[in-house]
């Protein structure tokens, strides 16, 4: 078996990297393992034509068993890899299995080779039997295990490059939805300051909302476009809205505030927090006419932040989000870009007159391909 013979049966394996599952694989499967076979064949003969005496010797039916034994064991790896995802691993652990997989597997090989499909010739002893096979199976399933991991890996990075577009597109929504204006940010900044200069000291609670509102506007028309904030930061913005909006509602407006102090350093999405509250004032305490107490709760245990928003509302909402505009669609959106399949945005109602907003997500975010 020479050297080109691997090389032109692992052009053909590559394709079998391409597909996780269906009929795809399994034909890109035989025609890498079969086309190592055929082209080591193809090799023999041509060495049996250029030396006649080798073709004595040469024992046809060895190297194509041993890639029907390969196939069957490259196939089991597969199942193996991706029931223990194996590619959401560590490099560290990763490499590990890596290398015991291939030792395993060639060693299995390689014992299977010799004792069912090759007997030892005159020129050979069976030491020197083994040693051929080993290094044959070495390269074989040493070639399909690189080829696949690269690549997944090839894969993995292009899909986030493309979650990373996907959310830069959502923090933009999300800030277009906040703000629904566009502004020069000094100019609104100079301006907010000359009516707050213009208002007497008699009137505290005035300059308080103007104060609050530039708090606000500062963050989500300045603030630098990032994956995430820390959530003291986030839950200041969302206290200055709530202080604006106490402002317009007087007592009609309640708030009810339970934030474990633990939450401070961990990170969430940029505005979040604040749609959430937004929608629920929107949504539920200004179509409320009687008193409304919008409750804002905010936990850690488990590694896992679970956040509520609380306010008045209908059952109908929640067999409707629509009704939320495209706020919570850009919340879920946004926290599986971020943290993948363990977060969760869900709305529902609790009872005839209250709705529910709960945001679940892990404390750090996943790591980046």
């Amino acid at each position: 078996m020479t050297v080109v013979s691997l090389a032109g049966g692992m052009f053909f394996m590559s394709r079998l990297a391409k597909y996780k599952s269906g009929w795809e694989y399994y034909i890109c499967q035989f025609i890498g393992w079969g086309g190592v076979a055929l082209f080591g064949r193809i090799m023999e003969a041509l060495q049996a034509l250029a030396s006649p005496a080798t073709a004595q010797i040469q024992d046809h039916g060895f190297l194509p068993l041993t890639c029907l034994a390969g196939l069957v064991a490259s196939h089991l790896l597969r199942l193996l890899i991706r029931r223990g995802q194996w590619l959401e691993m560590p490099p560290a652990k990763l490499i590990l299995r890596y290398a015991l997989a291939l030792a395993v597997s060639t060693l299995l090989l390689s014992v299977i080779g010799v004792l069912f499909f090759k007997s030892p010739t005159a020129q050979e002893s069976r030491a020197e039997t083994f040693t051929i096979a080993l290094m044959i199976n070495s390269s074989l399933m040493g070639a399909w295990m690189a080829i696949y991991f690269l690549f997944h890996f090839y894969e993995a990075f292009h899909r986030a490059r493309e979650e990373q577009v996907l959310l830069r597109e959502a923090v933009t929504r999300s800030q277009l939805e906040a703000l629904r204006l566009q502004l020069n940010p000094h100019f609104l900044f100079n301006a907010l300051n000359s009516i707050r200069a213009l208002i007497p000291p008699t009137a505290p609670e005035a300059r308080e909302g103007v104060t609050r509102l530039a708090g606000v506007l500062q963050t989500t028309l300045v603030g630098k476009t990032t994956d995430t904030i820390a959530f003291a930061r986030e839950l200041e913005v969302v206290r200055d809205y709530l202080a604006i909006e106490k402002l317009r509602f007087a007592d009609h407006l309640r708030i009810v505030e339970s934030i474990d102090p633990a939450l401070d350093p961990i990170p969430i999405p940029p505005l979040m927090l604040l749609t959430l509250v937004e929608n629920a004032i929107k949504h539920g305490v200004q179509l409320h006419e009687q008193a409304a107490t919008l409750s804002l709760l905010g936990s850690l245990a488990d590694g896992m932040v679970t956040l509520v928003v609380e306010s008045p509302g209908s059952e109908t909402q929640s067999s409707a989000q629509s009704s939320l505009g495209i706020g919570l669609k850009n919340v879920r959106e946004r926290l599986q870009l971020i943290y993948g399949t363990e977060a969760s945005a869900v709305l529902e109602a609790v009872s005839a007159s209250t709705m529910r907003c709960t945001l679940r997500y892990p404390a750090t975010p996943r790591s980046k391909p």
